[in-house]
């Protein structure tokens, strides 16, 4: 299975579509954006309906495990997102804004995301640097991310922050 979601490959499909009705979903969205941990997030039923549903599409994914914790994860930091844009996450925590002298996350705080100890860690970061890039950024990309965070996309996010 590729490291990439895609809105033509069943599981970027069912991600966009649960987040597009995440809209619609007010208290869904308000459980997860409450989350603290992945563990809240375990226990929200808007988590539970996209597992069960990508269950379905790719049972030795998303039936148990570590994949669950990153999945949920994911949804929680997705429920923040309000507005998809075709810029990845560390491209878009390093688009500056006409006439700014910064990037929207800092050097610092990016480097620091990247060497995460735990997923709670990168959890908690993540949800911090959202607002920071006005909750926009491309919805698979932050999705792929999470659910295969690693050393090679921690590299390929290394590679796409804009550091200059």
């Amino acid at each position: 299975m590729s490291r990439k979601l895609t809105e033509d490959t069943p599981i970027g499909k069912a991600l966009i579509d649960w987040w597009t009705d995440l809209e619609n979903d007010k208290r869904g969205r308000a459980e997860l954006r409450r989350a603290s941990s992945v563990f809240e997030a375990l226990m929200c039923p808007s988590f539970q309906r996209l597992q069960r549903r990508l269950v379905a599409i790719s049972p030795e994914m998303f039936s148990s495990g570590h994949q669950l914790d990153r999945l949920a994860m994911a949804c929680a930091l997705l429920s923040h997102v309000r507005g998809a844009s075709n810029l990845s996450v560390p491209q878009a925590m390093s688009a500056r804004t006409k006439g700014a002298e910064r990037n929207p996350v800092s050097e610092l705080r990016f480097k620091r995301l990247l060497e995460s100890p735990d997923d709670e860690a990168l959890f908690t970061g993540l949800r911090r640097a959202l607002p920071l890039i006005d909750q926009t950024v491309d919805v698979l990309s932050l999705a792929s991310a999470v659910l295969w965070w690693g050393h090679e996309v921690k590299r390929a996010w290394a590679y796409e922050y804009d550091w200059i």
